[in-house]
């Protein structure tokens, strides 16, 4: 689906980027980059003010192949197949996901891990191999939803036999591929609520706090400064200041003198002010 550009997007200028070991050349509108991409309007935050198109960035780490998918997003709104990757390859989407979540793109990884899980539900039975499972870990942090996606596909899917083979599979996805067979043998695994099966693995946005308003939002802690009630006004217990003064006899250089009133039923308050006033050195 062809998405409309505005002349803004269409008339300030070209971004020059450089991707993988052999500097394969993209051309990208700027705008059009800096909409789609927190990262990079960070990293032309100045362009507003001076011309920025004549200076190329390079990802020499990154692969010309994914990136021509991330870009072709950006233009199409869709993700596309390529020459080199007809009906695009699940490791391939993964790949994307990953490059799109260093670009800050949440949109892209929720499209690539939509089309992803429909890949798997249309292919019953589809299990991911050490391979795939490697990548996915040395690239992503715990809880990220691509390990969940993996993981929740090996408790449908996986076989004994496929498992015999877990010598070559990181130990931490092992430990969370336990974790998740004891919540499923325990009924706790479920999505009731939501019909969209890609839900659990959609990157969702950050909660924020709206300061406009007075009451907090639902599950935070008020901050607000609360009044006592009367029942614990009525509990209150006041303690009485020990006296400062020391009772061991004082050195030639200072001179101290005790209140005169010793007198207990005077308030306590009042005896605090008179020792204050009648302390001289």
């Amino acid at each position: 689906m062809a998405i409309p550009f505005s002349k803004n997007i269409l008339t300030a200028g070209i971004a020059h980027i450089n991707v993988g070991v052999d500097d394969t050349p993209f051309d990208v509108h700027l705008e059009l980059l800096c909409d789609h991409s927190p990262y990079f309007d960070e990293l032309y935050e100045d362009r507003t003010v001076k011309p920025l198109t004549d200076f190329t960035i390079s990802f020499p780490d990154d692969d010309p192949d994914v990136f021509s998918l991330l870009i072709g997003w950006m233009y199409r709104g869709e993700i596309a197949e390529t020459s080199s990757a007809p009906r695009t390859s699940l490791y391939l989407l993964f790949e994307l996901w990953v490059l799109a979540e260093k670009f800050k793109m949440v949109d892209l990884q929720n499209n690539v891990i939509s089309l992803c899980k429909t890949r798997i539900d249309d292919k019953r039975g589809t299990i991911f191999g050490d391979h795939t499972i490697d990548y996915v870990y040395n690239r992503t942090l715990p809880k990220s939803p691509l390990r969940l996606l993996l993981i929740d596909t090996w408790v449908q899917y996986a076989t004994k036999s496929r498992f015999l083979g877990r010598e070559n599979l990181p130990r931490e996805f092992l430990e969370e591929l336990c974790c998740a067979l004891m919540e499923w043998k325990e009924g706790k695994m479920e999505t009731v609520g939501h019909t969209d099966t890609a839900w659990p693995y959609l990157v969702h946005p950050s909660p924020w706090k709206d300061k406009a308003r007075e009451t907090p939002l639902q599950g935070e802690e008020s901050e607000m400064m609360r009044l006592a009630t009367p029942d614990q006004l009525k509990n209150r217990k006041f303690k009485r200041p020990s006296s400062r003064t020391h009772r061991a006899t004082p050195t030639p250089s200072l001179q101290v003198m005790t209140p005169t009133s010793t007198d207990a039923e005077k308030d306590p308050r009042d005896q605090i002010t008179s020792g204050m006033s009648s302390l001289q050195i």
